[in-house]
């Protein structure tokens, strides 16, 4: 049986103010992305356990990514899923809450077939930057330039387990300082985390297989997207977001990576989401969050 990871797999919130305003509670559960690791959310886990609407911060790994690298990647998105599932509900109490998927890229594929097997488990949906076979072209879904990228740079592996790791930083982190920060870590965990071929190839055919949902399966959902994504279209969320008739909240230079060129700004949606007046003002508080966006170096 699959063993949950023991270390730094959740941060628990101990401060209760300013939460009479908000939505009590929330339990929020992160879900990465293609061949990536719990590992490269680095600081946003606790950026967003200080925000007054979140209770608890649980980061399950996937099997076959980085300290489960050993393992094999499930075969199919909705295995997949529930591979994160089940790590997940064993570090939740019994009676588990309601909880509140926060997803990047495949990771909201994932979160959107776990609302969609199981809705009573899921209270929200935070989709950033991901996409749906049945809503968008291949080439929208990954970027012809970002495809050829990674390709010239995967043969490299063979050599070192840490040959993708500055083409993927270039593809989804628009800020040269967030990277000259991130590379060297990125490549030290990578090269003692090595993913196999194998998985990475799993990850991919699954993620270019999803069709997502034509209706949302989650009542409470919302698109988040960087409209300077180099890697997946920010007409793939939009997409979604016009489909499901749900929120969208819109960064204007931030890359595919939104949670760490701009954590902030996507901290602070997510707190707005929680407020009673959200979805009516959400096009007011939008462009206002844009324009906070815009002023950021």
């Amino acid at each position: 049986m699959m063993q949950a990871p023991r270390s730094s797999s959740a941060f628990t919130a101990t401060s209760t103010s300013g939460k009479q305003h908000l939505q009590p509670g929330r339990t929020c559960v992160l879900l990465r992305g293609l061949i990536r690791s719990r590992h490269h959310w680095s600081h946003f886990p606790q950026l967003l356990n200080q925000r007054p609407s979140v209770h608890q911060v649980i980061l399950p790994e996937l099997a076959g990514n980085g300290e489960r690298s050993l393992e094999a990647t499930p075969a199919t998105l909705h295995d997949m899923m529930e591979d994160l599932r089940q790590q997940t509900r064993q570090l939740l109490p019994e009676p588990p809450p309601k909880l509140t998927l926060i997803a990047i890229s495949m990771g909201g594929m994932i979160a959107t077939e776990w609302a969609s097997c199981y809705p009573q488990e899921i209270a929200e949906l935070h989709l950033i930057n991901t996409s749906f076979g049945r809503f968008s072209a291949p080439w929208q879904r990954m970027r012809p330039r970002a495809l050829t990228r990674l390709l010239r740079a995967t043969p490299g592996l063979i050599r070192d387990p840490a040959a993708l790791e500055a083409p993927i930083m270039e593809l989804t982190l628009n800020h040269p300082a967030i990277q000259h920060q991130q590379l060297q870590d990125w490549q030290d965990f990578s090269r003692a985390h090595p993913m196999t071929l194998t998985n990475i190839a799993i990850q991919i055919r699954a993620a270019s297989r999803y069709q997502g949902t034509a209706q949302s399966p989650c009542q409470r959902a919302f698109i988040y997207t960087s409209l300077n994504d180099q890697l997946v279209s920010a007409q793939c969320s939009q997409a979604i977001a016009k489909h499901w008739n749900k929120p969208l909240w819109e960064h204007p230079s931030a890359g595919h990576d939104l949670p760490l060129d701009d954590g902030t700004w996507l901290a602070e949606c997510f707190d707005h989401t929680a407020r009673p007046a959200a979805w009516a003002e959400r096009n007011k508080q939008q462009r206002k969050l844009i324009c906070k966006a815009n002023q950021q170096p």
